[in-house]
C-alpha cells in the first residue's frame, strides 16, 4: 500500500512533463518521436526508483525532491535548443504549478484523516493529487502551448527569463511551508478555510504576474520588430539615395560618351583622319592604366569605387587602407549600408571646406580574434548638432539616419560604434564581432 502510494505520488511527473514540453515544442534538438521516447524512458526509470527509495530509506518526499528535480532538469535542458535561462524559468514554473495540487490533496486528506500527519502515507490523498495534477494540465495546457510557446519562440534572451526566477521560487517555498505537519491544525478555527483561500489567491496572483510579464515582453518584442523595420527602411533609403546619385553620374557619363561619338562621326564624315586618330589617342590616354581593387567583395568594391570617384572630382585627398576577407558574418547589404553611410558623411563634410583643408583617412581590417575594425577620420567645419549626447544630421533636409544606422548594425553584430570630434576632425570607430 505504501509503495503504491509512493508510485502515485511520483506519477504527477507525467502531467508535469507534458506541460514542460508544450511551450518548447519548436526547440527540440531531436525529432519529436525521440524526445517522446526519451521522456517516457526517463519517467519509467525515475518514478519506481523514487518510490523504492522512499519506501526503504524512509526519506520524506521534500528531501528527495531537490536531487530528483536536478536530474530531470538536466535531462530537460539536454534535449532543447533554447537557452539555459528559458529552460530553467519554465521548469521552475511547472514545479511551482504542480505544488498546488499536492497541497490541495493534503487539505482533502486532512478532512478524511484528521488525526494523521504529513508523513503518513495515504493512497486516497495521492490519488487526488494525481487527479488534480491532470486537471491543472487541462486548465493550463492552452496557456503553455500558445502564450508561453510564443514567448519562448520570440524572446530568446536568457537574462530576461532569468529575471523571472524569483517568482516561482518564492511561490514554491511558500507552498512547501504551508503544508500542515499535523492535520489537526487544519481543524483549528478557520485554518482550513484560510488554507484553501490562500491557494486559490496564490494561483490567481501567479497567473496575473505571468500575464503582466507576457504583455510587457510582447510589447518589447513588437517594439524591437518596429525598430528593425525602421532600420531596414533607413538602409533602403540610404541605398536609394546612393543609387540615385550613381544613376545621375551614369547619365552624365553616357551623355559625355555620346558627344564623343558624335564628334568622331563628324571627323570621319569629313575625312579628318589625323584629327580623328589624335582624338582617339587622347581618349585612350585619358583612361586609367589600371583599376584599383579595394576588396574581393564585388558590391563593397563597387561602393568604394563610387565614393572614390566622387572624392577625386571634389578634390578630397583620401588615404584608404582596405583589407577585407572574402567571407564575413555581416551581410553584403548591411556592410554596404554601414560603409556607405560613413563615406557619405565624409563626402558631405569635406565638401563644405576649402579644398586645401579636405582629407579623409580610412581603415577597414580584421584584428584581435577576427573582429572587423572600421576607423574613419575626416576634416570638417566643426559644426555639430547633438541631442541627449547623440549626433544629429547637419544636412539641409537630412533625415539624420546615417549615424544611427551605423550604431544599429554594429550592435546587431555584438559590436559597438563610437563617434567623436575635435574642432577640425570628425572620427568614427566601429567594431563588429566575428
Amino acid at each position: 500500500m505504501i509503495f503504491l502510494s509512493n508510485i502515485l505520488q511520483f506519477m504527477v511527473l507525467i502531467p508535469a512533463a507534458i506541460l514542460a514540453i508544450l511551450p518548447v515544442r519548436n526547440q527540440f534538438k531531436l525529432p519529436v518521436w525521440k524526445v517522446f521516447l526519451f521522456t517516457t524512458l526517463t519517467l519509467i526509470i525515475i518514478i519506481p526508483c523514487c518510490a523504492i527509495i522512499m519506501l526503504f530509506a524512509d526519506i520524506p518526499i521534500n528531501c528527495l525532491l531537490l536531487p530528483v528535480m536536478t536530474v530531470l532538469f538536466l535531462c530537460y535542458n539536454s534535449v532543447l535548443k533554447s537557452s539555459f535561462g528559458v529552460n530553467l524559468s519554465l521548469f521552475l514554473l511547472i514545479i511551482t504549478l504542480m505544488s498546488f495540487p499536492a497541497n490541495f490533496s493534503l487539505a482533502i486528506d486532512s478532512q478524511i484523516h484528521p488525526t494523521e500527519t504529513l508523513a503518513d502515507a495515504c493512497i486516497l490523498a495521492t490519488a487526488w493529487q494525481l487527479v488534480l495534477s491532470f486537471v491543472f494540465l487541462l486548465l493550463f495546457s492552452g496557456i503553455f502551448y500558445y502564450f508561453l510557446g510564443k514567448l519562448v519562440d520570440c524572446m530568446t534572451t536568457s537574462l530576461t527569463w532569468l529575471a523571472t526566477l524569483p517568482v516561482p521560487i518564492i511561490f514554491f517555498l511558500i507552498n512547501i511551508m504551508m503544508q500542515p505537519k499535523y492535520y489537526e491544525t487544519m481543524h483549528t478555527n478557520r485554518i482550513f478555510s484560510i488554507y484553501i483561500c490562500y491557494h486559490f489567491l496564490a494561483i490567481l496572483l501567479l497567473i496575473i504576474i505571468y500575464a503582466i510579464f507576457y504583455l510587457v515582453a510582447m510589447e518589447l518584442i513588437r517594439s524591437n520588430e518596429n525598430k528593425e523595420r525602421i532600420r531596414l527602411f533607413e538602409m533602403q533609403e540610404s541605398q536609394y539615395l546612393a543609387q540615385q546619385r550613381y544613376m545621375m553620374e551614369s547619365a552624365r557619363l553616357r551623355h559625355d560618351f555620346r558627344q564623343q561619338l558624335n564628334s568622331m562621326a563628324k571627323m570621319a564624315q569629313q575625312k579628318e583622319y589625323e584629327a580623328l586618330t589624335s582624338h582617339i589617342l587622347n581618349c585612350v590616354d585619358a583612361m586609367p592604366d589600371n583599376v584599383t581593387t579595394y576588396c574581393t567583395n564585388i558590391p563593397v568594391n563597387a561602393l568604394f569605387h563610387y565614393y572614390a570617384s566622387l572624392m577625386k572630382e571634389a578634390d578630397i585627398p583620401f588615404h584608404w587602407n582596405i583589407s577585407l576577407p572574402t567571407s564575413l558574418r555581416i551581410t553584403d547589404i548591411e556592410l554596404c549600408s554601414l560603409l556607405g553611410n560613413i563615406l557619405e558623411n565624409v563626402y558631405y563634410a569635406c565638401s563644405l571646406l576649402p579644398k586645401e583643408q579636405r582629407y579623409h583617412n580610412f581603415t577597414v581590417c580584421l584584428r584581435h580574434e577576427n573582429n572587423l575594425y572600421i576607423v574613419s577620420a575626416n576634416s570638417f567645419n566643426g559644426t555639430v548638432k547633438k541631442k541627449n549626447g547623440n549626433y544629429l544630421s547637419t544636412h539641409k533636409g537630412g533625415s539624420g539616419i546615417g549615424l544611427n544606422s551605423i550604431a544599429t548594425i554594429a550592435e546587431k553584430y555584438n559590436g559597438m560604434a563610437q563617434f567623436s570630434n575635435t574642432d577640425k576632425e570628425f572620427m568614427i570607430d566601429v567594431v563588429l564581432g566575428q
